[in-house]
């Protein structure tokens, strides 16, 4: 909700912005103060035998005549469509939006269990329910940019990105639960490709010292439609942190930050495994940029080049990977004179483009422990005055970024070897970068 910067008198907007204001299609003809609603979750549970559930006082009463297209898919998700916003302020009708929350996914609950419609739900308890409404949207504060729905359509490029989203525009509907004229959710207009989110709209034009990051930042209702889920405010936390750090190393703040050492932002964000769509590296101190000569073992997909492409992802339909012809597997890195190393970056599979929807996807994609693709062992050597030493290796490794550190040495070759993935019989890396310090 940002308190700390409404405390702070940071300029912020609520509700819907008119269609004229940013020409955005999908907004209202006029600006109102309809926000998205708050959802409570709830997890049921087969218990192998009959569970009998009677519904708290407080329950509301489920009716699927009056649902419009709210329905039941699953018994152990919960059901986001359990919603109510808000037309006033959002955050002070707190309470009473949790209460009839609460009393709305019991009855649901109610529903599933006591109806007759679904005797497949007998062996199913309710084993957890949100106390907590999860808010999806409240203030949105001003920056020096405000991102809006012809941001995200057009797909417009911004010198400054620092981050990326890729839902849809989602928006729902006025009224949540209690709007049965309408659908939980109002439309959705899906992207081609992932789209930039710019530095400017994470702080503010106001407070010098300011940044923020998720559904409060500098951007329209219609924006937030589409940039308010989970992983889109986390990639943008990680912006926001980074800066604040660079802002601390140049005793600055985030305006001057964004004019002054922009690339310096993007690169360290690139070089901690961040993404930024049409960015690639340019990263001087990276000494794997600088190998007169990269080679590996036989390759079933990509070359051995593209590992110092700039680029860790594959993205537009181009191969910015190499992937072994079988395990175990090597790629190694030369220079015609010893440069000094102290640490080893390496990008390995994690499936990020696996296609992945909770309640829409097949279960079968729903990985619940660490990717196939994945390296579980891997070893990184030097070859210092002819000998090969070995500097790091790692043999449960669960991150798609494997960091090697070690007491500087002058080397004239770098060997990665890949031994064996959590079950995928090739490896692939998307990157292997080189510095001279750690």
């Amino acid at each position: 909700d940002g308190l700390l910067a409404a405390a702070a008198g940071a300029t912020y907007r609520t509700g819907r912005e008119a269609r004229s204001e940013f020409n955005e299609q999908y907004a209202p003809e006029k600006a109102d103060g309809w926000q998205m609603g708050a959802s409570i979750l709830l997890h049921g549970r087969d218990m192998g035998r009959p569970i009998p559930y009677t519904p708290p006082s407080f329950a509301i009463k489920y009716d699927p005549s009056k649902a419009n297209k709210r329905t039941i898919k699953t018994f152990e998700d919960g059901y986001w469509w359990v919603e109510l916003g808000s037309d006033d302020d959002i955050i002070a009708d707190y309470e009473t939006i949790r209460h009839k929350l609460l009393g709305y996914a019991h009855g649901v609950w109610d529903y599933i269990k006591n109806s007759g419609k679904y005797p497949e739900a007998a062996n199913y308890a309710l084993e957890w329910i949100g106390s907590l409404p999860g808010r999806r949207e409240s203030r949105r504060f001003i920056g020096d940019y405000i991102l809006s729905e012809r941001d995200l359509v057009e797909n417009r490029h911004f010198h400054d990105a620092v981050a990326y989203g890729g839902w849809s525009l989602d928006e729902h509907c006025p009224g949540g639960i209690e709007n049965p004229d309408d659908p939980p959710s109002f439309f959705h207009y899906h992207f081609d490709e992932v789209y930039e989110i710019p530095f400017r709209c994470l702080y503010s034009r106001d407070l010098r010292n300011l940044l923020f990051a998720g559904r409060n930042i500098s951007q329209t209702h219609i924006a937030l439609s589409s940039t308010r889920v989970m992983a889109t405010c986390a990639v943008m936390g990680q912006a926001v942190g980074t800066a604040a750090a660079l802002c601390m190393r140049h005793e600055t703040f985030p305006r001057e930050l964004a004019k002054t050492h922009i690339n310096e932002l993007q690169e360290q964000l690139l070089r901690d495994d961040a993404f930024i769509p049409n960015r690639p590296s340019r990263d001087p101190l990276d000494l794997a940029r600088k190998a007169t000569a990269i080679f590996a073992d036989s390759t079933t997909s990509g070359d051995a080049a593209n590992l110092t492409d700039g680029m860790s992802r594959d993205f537009k339909g181009k191969i910015h990977h190499w992937q072994s012809d079988g395990l175990p597997a090597e790629v190694q890195l030369e220079w015609e004179s010893p440069v000094a190393l102290s640490r080893i970056d390496i990008k390995c599979d994690t499936n990020v483009h696996r296609d992945f929807m909770l309640r829409k996807t097949p279960r079968a994609n729903h990985i619940r422990g660490v990717p196939p693709e994945l390296m579980k062992s891997l070893a990184a050597d030097v070859r210092v005055d002819g000998r090969w030493v070995e500097v790091g290796a790692r043999d449960e490794n669960q991150t798609r970024l494997v960091r090697f550190t070690f007491d500087q040495v002058r080397a004239t070759a770098v060997r990665i070897r890949l031994k064996e993935t959590y079950g995928h019989p090739h490896a692939k890396l998307f990157e292997i970068r080189c510095y001279e310090n750690p």
